[in-house]
């Protein structure tokens, strides 16, 4: 069936924009992925229905609030391009991002933990500090209006400052309030005037719906709601969740407070009580994380050429001979080789400005990364009854391949020649037992992952004398190069956490 709303788009942008595919639809509108021609890049188009278009009331406002939203420029806004009237047609060209809006996130995934929390709603606090600074309130911040970049968790929000008057299926009005009852303040409940202070409530409700899994109050009607948000007590993430991190629970029950006095006086001022608790993940340099990968790839490529010699010269009749000596110089010529390149991957974080205690740092923060995603791995019940499954199967699977290799070999007999006589049974229980062996190994390799022996032990080799060592004689090395070629250390001048961000840093980490 055809979409007459879209046709009707297209006919509008013809030759600015190619629109691709609807994206989402609701109560106000749809949104649809477009591409700008003359940019060569993807934008999201979002139409208003023609009805709320055509009254002047609702679209001048949305028209100048739009264009006020415009003006913001954050990377956890999601940035308005254009605002364009066509006829009946209002619509807005927006920055397009491949990810998915708060709510589907928490549906896929369940609650967040302290950290992506954390780090949700200190974007979206430093977001909304930076434009309630310019006079703009947003007026519904709520998880179907931020979004959560795929593959870096980043969170954008979105229609900002957009005030949206809901339909009564979504929205009872109370005065001229605005808003969604699920999120919203008691003083947008009241119907009375409101600050950035609002928006941060709002915030709380999403924080706590993110911890939790629902919003903090829960009702039959719009009414319900909206009286609780007015005269009940919000509850506790604790009461909810009792795991939860108390520190960043506590900063949830501050912005709801139902006096907008009582919680954080700007966006700016909750982030930094997110900060002060740690809890956000440290972003690595892409550079320093590659380092860390490298340096633990030569490490175990080292670890395995050692174990095949130790099992050639233990194990070979001829490990004396000529051949031994050409194996043991084809090994450390590969070793040598592995660690001249090991010294010049040093060199080349050095000369970028890395020290040995960025490199330690990175590794924390990695080995923090992996045991994360080790812990919401097993936190999903699906995966956890898989995992479980795995190692029964592995287990029993390595059992049988083990016992059937003593049962293969007491089935051999031997000839009058003194050859091996196998029979066809035998053949059969070996090749068996190999592959149980092999599927085993295949399913026990397959175990959530941990921090490799390698990484391990190349994090110690930079933790020890010997890597600080490694580090000064290089940056000795390169100090000596800058003042031959008369130019500035930039070694010594550069900052760490210009390259790995911090926990409560008190803004927007760097890569």
């Amino acid at each position: 069936m055809t979409d007459p709303l879209k046709r009707a788009l297209e006919a509008a942008v013809a030759g600015r924009y190619t629109i691709l595919r609807e994206l989402g639809r609701g109560g106000m509108g749809a949104v649809y992925l477009a591409t700008d021609l003359s940019l060569d890049r993807e934008v999201a188009i979002k139409v208003l229905p023609p009805d709320l278009a055509a009254q002047p009331s609702l679209r001048e406002r949305f028209v100048r609030e739009a264009k006020l939203a415009a003006s913001l420029s954050h990377p956890n806004i999601i940035h308005v391009h254009a605002v364009e009237e066509h006829g009946d047609l209002l619509l807005f060209v927006m920055q397009y991002v491949d990810g998915e809006t708060l709510t589907e996130r928490i549906a896929r995934s369940g609650p967040y933990d302290g950290p992506d929390c954390a780090r949700l709603l200190q974007d979206t606090a430093w977001a909304l500090g930076y434009a309630h600074a310019r006079g703009i309130v947003h007026r519904d911040v709520k998880p179907d209006n931020l979004m959560i970049e795929r593959g870096t968790g980043r969170a954008l929000i979105m229609d900002f400052g957009i005030a949206r008057q809901e339909h009564a299926t979504t929205l009872t009005e109370v005065g001229q309030s605005i808003g969604t009852p699920h999120y919203m303040s008691p003083e947008q409940a009241a119907a009375e005037q409101v600050d950035g202070r609002s928006d941060l409530y709002s915030l709380g409700c999403v924080g706590f719906f993110a911890a939790t899994g629902r919003p903090p109050f829960q009702g039959e009607s719009a009414h319900k709601l909206l009286m609780q948000h007015l005269t009940v007590p919000a509850p506790t993430v604790e009461s909810v969740r009792p795991e939860f991190q108390p520190g960043l629970a506590a900063v949830i029950a501050k912005a709801l407070e139902k006096e907008p006095a009582n919680r954080y006086p700007t966006g700016e001022a909750m982030a930094e009580a997110i900060g002060a608790l740690q809890l956000r993940s440290r972003e690595v340099a892409p550079l320093l994380r590659l380092f860390h990968q490298q340096t633990a790839s030569s490490l175990q490529a080292i670890i395995t050429l050692l174990l095949v010699f130790f099992v050639f010269t233990q194990f070979s009749d001829k490990a004396s001979t000529l051949l031994g000596t050409m194996v043991g110089v084809l090994f450390l010529t590969v070793a040598v080789t592995i660690c001249s390149q090991t010294l010049d991957r040093v060199r080349f974080a050095v000369r970028q400005g890395f020290t040995v205690a960025d490199v330690r740092t990175a590794f924390d923060a990695i080995a923090d990364e992996i045991a994360r995603g080790r812990e919401q791995l097993l936190d999903d019940p699906v995966e956890r009854v898989r995992t479980k499954r795995r190692r029964r199967v592995a287990a029993a699977g390595g059992f049988i391949g083990g016992v059937s290799i003593p049962v293969f070999f007491n089935m051999v007999k031997f000839g009058s020649g003194g050859a091996p006589v196998v029979e066809p049974i035998g053949g059969l229980i070996l090749l068996g037992g190999t592959v149980l062996i092999g599927v085993s190994i295949a399913l026990w390799s397959m175990r959530p992952v941990r921090v490799s022996v390698p990484q391990r032990a190349a994090n110690r080799i930079w933790s020890s004398r010997f890597g600080r060592a490694v580090f000064a004689r290089a940056e000795r090395r390169y100090a000596r190069e800058l003042e031959r070629s008369g130019r500035p250390s930039v070694a010594t001048t550069t900052a760490p956490t210009e390259r790995i961000a911090t926990p409560g840093s008190g803004g927007p980490s760097r890569a």
